[in-house]
């Protein structure tokens, strides 16, 4: 199981036993009965706050490890395609959650978006790897079709990631991002 997974797993348990010993300091049971309602009660609690947590106040603990990097980026993109090297001025956005991320690239010719994303811990470090498929704008389909790639960024500092990619149409680059923005969406 992910290590993230597992330590989430653990704080959730330690979150609902917290929560049963409370209720049951505070009223006890009376009956069978009482015991299992309490159960039910603290489980639903423990639900609601682990969403919460997963959701948004992961962001702001300063004992999460896992690399906050939400918001907005500026950069380039440099490729090479066919021996031609090129290069485009970039936006990206990315959306975050503690188990997900999702990341939008858009240039002058097209918008990509996330099939999948995983920030992956490599030698002590943590990588975003994520698969993306593209959707170019309509002039620029014949030439640049609908594609599938792979981006590796690295995320040593939060507001400037740099990274490689590669596409399913044999074209490579590098990709260079500056945070723009501080947004925790």
């Amino acid at each position: 199981m992910d290590n993230k997974i597992s330590k989430f797993l653990t704080m959730s348990l330690w979150v609902a036993l917290i929560l049963f010993a409370i209720r049951y300091l505070l009223w006890g049971f009376n009956s069978l009965y009482d015991f299992i309602g309490a159960a039910g009660k603290v489980i639903y609690i423990t639900i609601i706050l682990m969403g919460l947590y997963c959701t948004f106040i992961w962001k702001y603990n300063p004992l999460e490890k896992t690399p906050k990097l939400m918001g907005v980026y500026k950069g380039i993109i440099k490729y090479n395609f066919n021996g031609a090297a090129s290069k485009k001025d970039t936006l990206v956005k990315i959306k975050q959650t503690l188990f997900s991320i999702k990341v939008q690239i858009t240039t002058n010719e097209i918008t990509s978006n996330t099939i999948v994303g995983n920030l992956v811990k490599e030698n002590e470090e943590y990588v975003l790897y994520y698969t993306y498929i593209t959707n170019p704008k309509s002039k620029y389909s014949k030439e640049n079709p609908i594609q599938y790639g792979t981006c590796r960024l690295l995320t040593n500092d939060k507001n400037r990631l740099v990274g490689t990619y590669w596409t399913s149409r044999q074209t490579i680059g590098d990709i260079e991002l500056e945070k723009i923005n501080n947004k925790k969406k």
